[in-house]
């Protein structure tokens, strides 16, 4: 090293340490005052590199200036703080040199923001002072090099400011890989004023919050191209996360501002767009995610490379246009509409997000404004646009203004419009060009419009594609996706133009109407495709060809068509409407064939209430073979359809008229019902839909029987079972004497289980569990003499009942008892009075809905008992042949159901149920233990169960809404079986216990109880 270089370094007041003319200045300490590469080395030219140990610290101005044909490196710490007019690194253009950044700029301000008006957030301007810059290229000439920023942060606090503005043209490239950050009004993250020679690519984070402020904006040409592999945000919002309704009501006007684009393109990218799979554009507020386009000059988009990379703009991240608040619509990408064109050669790309989300105003995932055109738009991933609202703030995922042009659109991932609200429109596709030529899906497509407000109607339509405006013909098709797992699909309405437009669906489904325009149309449905709608044609110029596959045609209207052709496999459904007296009918002018195996059939919108006859198709001529009238049952298994030709009108006409009891296959009960039932089905449309709907047999049968009150007896048989079992409370054994002085008390727990069988409408699973109680005096002119208790409750589960349905009671009861033993000989008797509380939740469900009828009533019972036992003693085993004779009455009060609507509520008549049961048996056991102590042992009884009396009430009831009644009598309960019990009893003159278990089994009935009995003197 020379002295020369040696003194200056020494007498250096920026202490900078030299070497070589060609090596760099230094900078490794903290310097406070501004760097240029013009002087750095003792007044002459030289890179300038500030270390990671160095600093520069101004108070106003530049810190680091380029202003000679050197290089400028930043691994340290820059900073300007409240000072307008800064810039941390300055290049003056016409210069030649690189500059790398891997430290940080910090040009700031240290006004504290605060909240004035207390209401829990700031207030007032994001930032004090304007013009500042963390890197800034000026001059009226070129800047020949590059700027990287490999790493390290840019952050700006100021209005009209920027993290990096390129004010003059540079020829080299443009990288950003370390973080920015600006907050101020009208400002940039990154700006580039001029051209940009090579590429840009922004791989670190980019922020901007202000009003107007813009995340990238490239005003100018690039030569190469734009690379986004990173998140880059823009807001005017001071927060981007949606509070409370009650913080977002305290949110001031300068909470509210409303931001720039995230990237912004005014210029050609003479290498195309790339927003990579890391990367993000996100605009908060109404301005798009990424707009491209001018309002002073053309735009175009060349091609990012060759093959699969041969498109002008690709998406392979996110790209989020977000209005959070409400009344601020959103947008996620946006070409043109400035009143300039935007041309992107080689299409679109999508492989990542494009998404659009508002609260209440609308959204646009994918714009493309007046001026703009690309040859295709090819989408493999999500394209969607959502919002809630509560007006009529349409929404659209593809959105394609007049004077714009797309002719094609190819899709293999998701495209959806969804609304949430009743108002909004949804749709997914709008062409308002007409350019588009040929639309190809084998994913999705979708449409929704979802109330959320059940007592608002749903006025908002749902559109798939709204192709409109075309008047040269479009071709839409849908076919099978390479993967099997994946349906295509269409959601929503299909509304064609004026030109020839063609429908091919060779897969999957398509759930809407299709509205054909005036043209030449023509429908094909193959490969076992299926099309629900209601289908028009404005023009009658509509060819219909389903070779395999089904059109079910929802409109009850006349639709005119050229020509008709159901292949062997093809299958055709339309719907009547009773009620206005009309079908669809297909009027064609031409050949109507029908192939031998094709199938007709027939939905409903309305009920039938007397025979009818439909008029389906007429034609200029009407071949048929020999058709397959199977898919007739499709048609509402409430009707009997048939197909005919009436060959003096060439029609096909179809008879229907509803089901006789028989030829449903019903039961007695169901029989019983139907009449009512029909009459008032139809009082609730979804009610009504839902039966019309069911085409089998066993789906019909299933939702008919929840219209069925309950009347299978299963309250009064679980009820009469659980009375029996606590009647045998006080019927003690021998071994307790009834001599013995003093009181006696009992208590017992009863459990019972019933299970009937005698068809599907009476078939019913119960189960009860109860507490029984007695207090008896043995010893007095009469006997024993005693009071008896009892609380009982009972569930009865109806076999192909929903679930949540429910049928209850509760009895609470209490009576006298008697009982005298004479030698051998044992007889008793006792009767019980009770009050029931009984409770019903009957529930009607299929699929989207729900309606459950409730209703609680009180009823009375009384219950006899009377019994005689013989007892044969031995010195360990025992016999005691018996007999018992017991009478339950219920007496159930009318009731009437609340809360299922009209095409479900009830009124139900009193009941009154009775029974005499009488059994006769004998019980075998052993006691182990000696005399006078406390013995215990098994107990078997075997015998004979009798059964007679009036049984089970009839159930006789009507709808609310009014009809007939109707009465479905109980199945009856009569005759025997055989009962068998097991105990384990332990026993002295003053304790006694039994466990007990057993049950009566018929062909259809089988009823079991357990009990748990204890005694004692006291």
């Amino acid at each position: 090293m020379s002295l020369r270089h040696l003194l200056l370094a020494a007498a250096s007041p920026l202490c900078l340490v030299a070497g070589p003319a060609w090596a760099e200045t230094a900078i490794s300490t903290a310097v406070t005052t501004p760097v240029t590469t013009a002087t750095a080395a003792g007044g002459a030219r030289d890179d300038v590199k500030v270390t990671s140990a160095g600093s520069i610290k101004v108070t106003s101005g530049v810190a680091l200036t380029l202003n000679s044909d050197n290089n400028v490196t930043h691994e340290g710490v820059i900073t300007i703080s409240d000072a307008s007019d800064a810039s941390g690194v300055a290049i003056v253009g016409g210069k030649t040199g690189e500059v790398k950044l891997s430290g940080s700029i910090v040009v700031d301000d240290t006004t504290e923001i605060k909240d004035t008006d207390t209401d829990g957030d700031m207030d007032g301007a994001f930032a004090v002072g304007s013009n500042r810059v963390g890197v800034r290229v000026t001059g009226p000439a070129t800047f020949h090099g590059s700027i990287t920023q490999a790493a390290g942060t840019v952050t700006v606090e100021g209005n009209d400011s920027a993290g990096v503005a390129l004010e003059s043209a540079i020829d080299g490239s443009l990288q950003t890989a370390g973080a920015i950050s600006v907050i101020g009004d009208r400002s940039y993250g990154l700006h580039a004023l001029g051209t940009v020679g090579g590429d840009v690519a922004v791989t670190g984070s980019v922020t901007a919050q202000g009003k107007d402020s813009v995340g990238v904006a490239l005003d100018d040409n690039v030569g190469g191209k734009l690379s986004i592999n990173s998140a880059i945000g823009a807001s005017g919002f001071r927060s981007t996360t949606r509070g409370t309704d009650a913080v977002v009501a305290k949110l001031d006007a300068d909470d509210l501002l409303i931001g720039g684009p995230a990237v912004r393109v005014r210029g050609d990218l003479f290498g195309g767009m790339l927003i990579g799979s890391s990367g993000s554009a996100s605009a908060y507020g109404s301005a798009p995610g990424v707009l491209i386009g001018s309002d002073t000059r053309n735009v175009r988009l060349g091609v990012l490379g060759t093959g699969a990379d041969a498109f002008g703009f690709m998406n392979k991240g996110a790209i989020l246009g977000a209005g959070i608040y409400d009344g601020v619509a959103a947008v996620g990408v946006k070409f043109g509409g400035l009143g300039h064109t935007v041309s992107v050669e080689g299409g679109v790309w999508n492989s990542g997000s494009i998404l659009a989300t508002g609260v209440k105003a609308g959204a646009t995932a994918f714009w493309m404004g007046a001026g703009a055109s690309s040859a295709n738009l090819t989408n493999a991933a999500v394209i969607k646009a959502s919002t809630t609202a509560t007006d009529a703030n349409d929404i659209a995922a593809i959105r394609i203004d007049a004077g714009a042009s797309l002719p094609y659109l190819a899709n293999s991932g998701s495209i959806s419009a969804v609304v949430s609200g009743s108002k909004a429109s949804a749709t997914a596709v709008l062409d308002a060009s007409g350019s588009l030529r040929t639309l190809e899906n084998i994913n999705s497509i979708a449409a929704t419009v979802t109330a959320t407000d059940a007592t608002i109607p749903v006025t908002g339509r749902a559109i798939a594609l709204d192709l409109r405006a075309n008047t040269a013909g479009v071709t839409l098709r849908q076919y099978a996706n390479s993967d099997t797992a994946i349906t295509p699909t269409i959601t929503g309405d299909v509304l064609f133009g004026s030109g020839a437009g063609r429908l091919e669906l060779l897969a999957g489904v398509l759930n809407g109407a299709v509205a054909f325009g005036s043209g030449a149309d023509s429908l094909v449905i193959n490969g076992g495709a299926k099309l629900t709608g209601a289908l028009t044609d404005a023009g009658g110029g509509l060819t219909v060809d389903i070779v395999k596959g089904r059109l079910t045609d929802t409109s009850t209207a006349t639709v005119n068509l050229t020509s008709l052709n159901l292949g062997a496999a093809g299958e055709l459904v339309f719907t009547a409407d009773p009620k206005a007296a009309k079908s669809t009918l297909f009027n064609v002018s031409g050949a109507a064939t029908l192939a031998t195996g094709s199938k007709i059939g027939l939905s409903f919108a309305s009920k039938l209430e007397a025979p009818a006859s439909f008029t389906l198709i007429k034609a200029g001529s009407l071949t048929t073979g020999t058709l397959d009238d199977s898919l007739l049952g499709d048609t509402p298994y409430l009707y009997k359809a048939t197909l005919r030709v009436d060959a003096p009108t060439t029609s096909l006409v179809a008879d229907v008229r509803r089901r006789t009891a028989a030829e449903a296959g019903m039961t007695a009960s169901e029989s019983a019902a139907y009449d009512a039932v029909f009459a008032a089905f139809d009082k609730d449309t979804a009610v009504r839909d839902a039966l019309l709907g069911k085409t089998t047999q066993a789906g019909f049968q299933a939702l008919y029987d929840q219209f069925l009150p309950d009347h299978a007896g299963g309250l009064f048989h679980t009820l009469a079972a659980a009375s029996d079992a606590a009647s045998r409370g006080p019927d003690a054994d021998v071994s307790m004497s009834d001599e013995e002085g003093g009181l006696r008390a009992w208590t017992q727990e009863i459990g019972v289980m019933i299970k009937r069988d005698v068809d599907r409408s009476t078939a019913y699973d119960a189960g009860g569990f109860g507490i029984a109680a007695g207090i008896e005096a043995p010893n007095t002119a009469l006997g024993a003499v005693g009071l008896q208790t009892s609380f009982l409750n009972v569930d009865v589960d109806e076999v192909g009942a929903v679930g949540s349905e429910s049928l209850s009671g509760t009895v609470l009861s209490a009576g006298v008892y008697w009982r005298e033993s004479l030698g051998q000989l044992t007889v008793g008797a006792g009767i019980t009075g009770g009050y029931a509380s009984l409770k019903s939740e009957r529930v009607l469900s299929d699929s989207g809905f729900t309606r459950t009828a409730s209703s609680d009533w009180n009823g009375a019972t009384v219950a006899a008992h009377a019994h005689v036992n013989w007892n044969l003693e031995g010195d360990t085993f025992y016999a005691r042949p018996q007999a018992t004779l017991d009478y339950f009455l219920l007496k159930e009060g009318d009731r009437t159901e609340t809360g299922g609507g009209e095409a479900v509520n009830l009124a139900i008549e009193e009941r009154s149920s009775s029974q005499i049961a009488a059994f006769a048996g004998v019980s075998i056991g052993a006691r182990f233990g000696l005399k006078g102590d406390f013995r215990w042992g098994p107990e078997l009884t075997a015998g004979w169960r009798q059964v007679s009396g009036d049984g089970a009430d009839a159930t006789t009831a009507r709808f609310v809404s009014g009809g007939s009644a109707f009465t479905i009598a109980a199945p009856e309960l009569s005759g025997g079986g055989a009962v068998v019990r097991l105990a384990l009893r332990g026993q002295s003159d003053y304790v006694d216990f039994a466990l007990e278990g057993g049950g009566e089994v018929r062909d259809d009935y089988e009823a079991y109880d357990a009990r748990i009995v204890a005694r004692m003197v006291f």
